[in-house]
């Protein structure tokens, strides 16, 4: 399969070639110029200065506030005794925007009545001089954590944003508070299931579909098992919505195309970040760098398998972020220190998507938890069973009513993208202009999280 691959890969670097020699007028990017920001959509609020007075955050709606470097801000939850609750934050730096790895991010923390920490997360920017959307939440659980947690009434959710930036814009910040319903008969006592650092399923093959990722998470558009392309300016963030059920596991490999044939696409080969997310924008997994010598420069993330009980495992975040069903989310960003002396304007990525592992039925909540924003709709299940051009025989990502594939996803395509899309530069430039360059520039290769 890999050396299938590599075909096509030659076969859409060489015609990609042929499209900008005909394209007059190219020059090299700078920067992260023209990549369209992070698009935040909701209420408009402003946080507080203190306790008192903050503003309340109401179950299901969005709210966008900003933050400036070293600025702390304030509102009210009220939660009752029985549900887990969810308060999600997105800082979204712009692209280009003078950022230090592991220095520059985000706090976001829920605290009891009591003043009690109840969750925590600290997304924080992998890599130098890649300005992207920072997501996790802050949670509350009620079989776990401390007792002063467990209790109803107003709780405070803080965003902090860490001071000495380099970058003194504010950050917009996109904030969410979803609450799951209990479960009938109380706690259902399941232990954690699987673990992320199984093996990768492998990833599917066949033909790429156009399909445009969204500005955030909003607008993402939702796929299901298959190949899919886009065309991603450096320095921007695509977002995607898949659905996941209970026991499947998501995994997904998003790559450049590049010639099969040249030993130095590694030049590029951290020039793509994945990122899962789960329903609630909790971060599940960052994806690692995947190419080999010879190989399209491709970036891969899986997941561990879906199960309530895993909100309880004591293996890390990574498994307690995959605790219910729901339309997880994939967050592609082109990185533009490195993208930048090869290409400018949109470069063509293809994203292959695969939900693995047979859908189950899970626990049986008091209320609809679809409503709360948790769970599958009927749409999702069709959409997530297989990609329409799927091999035959690949039956990876079905649920377990083995519908027919008529039921696949109906994916349009939109003008503009198709094969033969232009690369400023010529793929094979890349691997020319990064050779002379490697010794007289910084490299911005990202740490191994990226």
């Amino acid at each position: 399969m890999k050396d299938r691959r590599k075909v096509r890969a030659g076969l859409a670097a060489a015609a990609a070639l042929c499209a900008v020699a005909a394209a007059p007028g190219t020059s090299l990017a700078d920067g992260a110029a023209g990549a369209r920001a992070y698009e935040t959509h909701g209420t408009r609020i402003s946080g507080s200065g203190g306790d008192a007075g903050a503003p309340s955050l109401a179950v299901g709606r969005t709210y966008v506030d900003s933050v400036g470097p070293g600025e702390k801000r304030y509102y009210g939850v009220t939660l009752d005794t029985k549900s887990a609750a969810y308060v999600s934050a997105v800082a979204a730096p712009r692209p280009g925007a003078e950022v230090t790895s592991y220095r520059d991010g985000v706090k976001v923390t829920l605290e009891s009545p009591d003043g009690g920490i109840c969750g925590t997360a600290s997304p924080k920017i992998e890599t130098s001089g890649v300005a992207y959307p920072l997501a996790d939440y802050a949670s509350r659980q009620i079989n776990s954590g401390p007792a002063s947690c467990h209790q109803a009434g107003r709780y405070v959710v803080t965003v902090e944003r860490q001071d000495g930036s380099p970058d003194p814009d504010r950050w917009p910040v996109e904030l969410r508070l979803m609450v799951e319903p209990p479960v009938k008969g109380g706690a259902t006592g399941a232990a954690p299931e699987g673990s992320s650092s199984s093996p990768s399923p492998e990833a599917p093959d066949g033909t790429a579909l156009p399909r445009p990722g969204g500005r955030g998470f909003t607008d993402a558009p939702t796929l299901g098992t298959g190949v899919w392309s886009d065309q991603i300016t450096p320095g921007e963030t695509h977002f995607y919505r898949v659905p996941v059920d209970w026991g499947q596991r998501l995994s997904a490999v998003a790559e450049l195309s590049a010639d099969g044939k040249d030993q130095s696409t590694r030049l590029l080969d951290r020039a793509l970040a994945l990122h899962a997310y789960n329903p609630a924008r909790g971060l599940a997994k960052r994806g690692t760098p995947a190419a080999q010598d010879g190989e399209s420069p491709r970036t891969q993330v899986a997941t561990a398998p879906v199960a309530y009980g895993n909100r309880y495992a004591n293996t890390g975040s990574t498994v307690r972020a995959m605790s219910f069903s729901g339309g997880y989310f994939l967050a592609v960003t082109l990185n533009p220190p490195q993208v930048a002396p090869h290409l400018n304007s949109p470069v063509p990525v293809v994203l292959r998507v695969r939900v693995a592992g047979d859908a189950r039925g899970g626990p049986t909540y008091d209320k609809d938890p679809v409503k709360a924003g948790f769970g599958l709709t009927a749409a999702d299940r069709r959409a997530a069973k297989r990609h329409p051009l799927a091999a035959e025989g690949d039956r990876m990502g079905r649920s377990g009513s083995g519908a027919d594939s008529k039921d696949a996803l109906r994916v349009v395509g939109y003008a503009g993208i198709g094969t033969g899309t232009v690369l400023v530069l010529g793929l094979g430039a890349w691997t020319l202009t990064a050779r002379r360059q490697a010794s007289a520039r910084q490299r911005y290769g990202p740490p191994p999280a990226w």
